[in-house]
């Protein structure tokens, strides 16, 4: 019995996982990824960023460190910092990026609920995640009414 309830527990999660696949935050993100890693400047720009950021600890983690060459490096991390950001396709992945991982909250929230009856401590407002005693505002007992 314990590995029926595995299988349809992996099978159930599976078709949650296409489904998510076809929703079009998912889609947006997918495509966003798909041009942020095929676009050679920006992954030129992130492996110097790292690179950069490496020779800074180094150089400040030296005895006697050198003023002048932290100023440079920082400098140069700054740049790449800006140009990076700056970078439209950089922003769509992140916001892209970020919309996918507030469905996917909501998604982990929604169970975490399913389980337990108590909303995730996660809500904004001090939510204790019990409903009983709770005024109202957060959302969190309307959206679960019909449990």
């Amino acid at each position: 019995m314990e590995d029926r309830l595995d299988d349809m527990i992996i099978e159930m999660a599976h078709h949650l996982g296409d489904t998510i696949k076809r929703d079009r935050r998912f889609v947006r993100y997918d495509a966003a990824h798909k041009a942020f890693s095929g676009t050679p400047e920006l992954t030129r720009m992130m492996t110097e960023y790292s690179a950069q950021q490496a020779a800074l600890v180094s150089v400040q983690g030296k005895p006697d460190v050198d003023d002048e060459l932290t100023s440079a490096i920082e400098g140069r991390i700054n740049t790449l910092y800006l140009e990076i950001t700056e970078n439209e396709i950089y922003k769509e992945f992140v916001d892209a990026k970020a919309e996918l991982d507030e469905l996917i909250k909501g998604v982990n929230d929604e169970i975490y609920f399913a389980l337990t009856g108590e909303a995730p401590h996660s809500h904004e407002g001090g939510c204790s995640g019990d409903c009983s005693a709770c005024g109202g505002g957060c959302g969190v007992a309307d959206e679960h009414i019909y449990d």
